[in-house]
């Protein structure tokens, strides 16, 4: 979980999250091609792709001097797979309050009904 929680803070920074979209067209793209989109400098750039590829939220490809980056679609499907089992496990637990709740109110009825019969 704590994976989890640490590539959840890098993607809570806002140029961060437009790197992402960037690169989301699917393409693999070099530190220059992804600075052509924003307005920061090389260096921020570095900092922030370090982050990325640190959390293994985006995956670098050397080919010579150059590095492509490019997302890591499995890393982005296990957040969303996270997330996706804190919303099951609510609809669970409502589902099962639901449930002792009518079986409290069956309880209640039947133990009225017999009030009323004595």
């Amino acid at each position: 979980m704590e994976n989890i929680n640490s590539r959840f803070e890098v993607l809570s920074d806002s140029t961060r999250m437009q790197i992402l979209s960037i690169l989301s067209e699917g393409k693999k793209l070099r530190a220059k091609d992804i600075l052509e989109h924003l307005k920061i400098s090389q260096p921020t750039l570095s900092h922030h792709m370090q982050l990325l590829v640190a959390e293994e939220i985006v995956s670098v490809n050397k080919i010579g001097r150059e590095c492509f980056y490019n997302i890591n679609e499995a890393s982005i499907l296990s957040m969303i797979s996270s997330l996706q089992s804190l919303v099951s496990v609510k609809e669970e637990k409502v589902k099962e309050v639901k449930e002792d709740r009518e079986k409290k109110d069956k309880k209640e009825k039947k133990k009225k009904k017999k009030d009323k019969k004595k």
